[in-house]
């Protein structure tokens, strides 16, 4: 999975890059726009603790900061990304907030234009017999998205049903991607619950599906300095329980419908991506594949179980590991112990 960050010059879009990929302060940071992202999870490190293991792996996210392209660059950039963060510069007052929901617009306008030549293109050549529909389904699909287009409604805010699902999939929709707004605001605005455009910013992200994640750029610079037992004083003088960087990361995990499971060794624990709805056997291929192909069982016990008795060894005194086959649907913060052979 990718993660874009776009915004408009100066919107501090490359001081989100860097807080989130750990390049903050470094100099490499300054020539490189592709990265990778922890996203936080206290559940891990909670289980860390409590085994007292050498490494704690989170799960990551490619992320790419979009550099200020204009129009087919600009396309060519995000066109293989699975979600979007822009950048809203509300530290620099009214004018900056213009700026930056000026950006949004243009980048929205584009979005729709390029997803509207996609449907159309192909709606030509099928009625001039150049390309065969892949089934009598796809004319009244390619229509659906042509209305709700043209009536500028997001893909993604279209009830597309399970065989339509799978034409989205064939196309490289723009509008189809979920994006999150970060306003970027000054530290006087932290802990105040309020910000220059703030209003604006949440009604269009209503009418449009979008989150907001609110975060100091300046704030959590001064952050990623500290120590953790400073940190969390420095956030709580906000009311704030954790960075912005964490919450932006965890909204983006979210957005892209992906949950988390974990695994345990002597050694580590480790948390793994997985989309939504995933069931067992396919979990195990992302440990390895031959965990997939000779899967047998699984062995699973629930976050929460285990944060209320306190060890594998307790849950499984109470019964509440339980064993399951390869159509159990994962859930998120399960923690597996794949039994396999091959």
């Amino acid at each position: 999975m990718q993660v874009g960050i776009a915004g408009s010059p100066q919107s501090g879009k490359t001081t989100l890059f860097r807080l989130l990929t750990g390049m903050a302060g470094s100099h490499a940071a300054s020539t490189s726009n592709l990265g990778v992202m922890e996203v936080p999870d206290e559940r891990l490190k909670a289980l860390g603790d409590a085994y007292k293991v050498r490494k704690t792996i989170y799960a990551r996210i490619d992320l790419l900061d979009i550099q200020p392209y204009k129009g087919q660059e600009f396309l060519n950039a995000v066109r293989n990304l699975d979600a979007l963060v822009v950048v809203i510069a509300c530290f620099m007052g009214v004018p900056g907030v213009e700026d930056s929901l000026d950006f949004l617009a243009g980048m929205e306008a584009e979005f729709y234009l390029a997803d509207l030549a996609s449907v159309e293109g192909r709606l030509e050549r099928l009625r001039t017999n150049k390309a065969k529909p892949v089934s009598q389904s796809e004319l009244p699909f390619l229509d659906k998205c042509k209305t709700a287009i043209e009536a500028e409604v997001p893909l993604r805010d279209v009830d597309f049903s399970p065989h339509e699902q799978d034409f989205v999939s064939n196309f490289a929709f723009y509008s189809v991607k979920p994006i999150i707004l970060a306003p970027n605001i000054a530290e006087e605005h932290l802990g105040a619950g309020s910000y220059p455009g703030m209003e604006e910013i949440n009604r269009l992200a209503q009418e449009r599906g979008y989150r907001v994640v609110p975060f100091s750029g300046m704030v959590e610079e001064e952050i990623e300095s500290l120590d953790e037992e400073s940190r969390v004083e420095f956030l709580m003088a906000y009311g704030l329980t954790q960075p912005g960087t964490a919450r932006i990361a965890r909204a983006a995990y979210d957005a892209l419908g992906l949950i988390s499971f974990f695994t345990m060794n002597p050694n580590e624990v480790r948390a793994w991506t997985i989309k939504r709805g995933t069931k067992a056997r396919q979990a195990a291929g992302k440990i390895h594949s031959d965990m997939e192909r000779g899967f047998i069982k699984a062995d699973v016990v629930s976050f929460e179980d285990f944060s209320r008795h306190g060890s594998i060894k307790a849950c499984r005194d109470r019964g509440l590991v339980r064993l399951e086959g390869k159509d159990y649907v994962v859930q998120d913060g399960d923690i597996i112990n794949v039994r396999f052979n091959v």
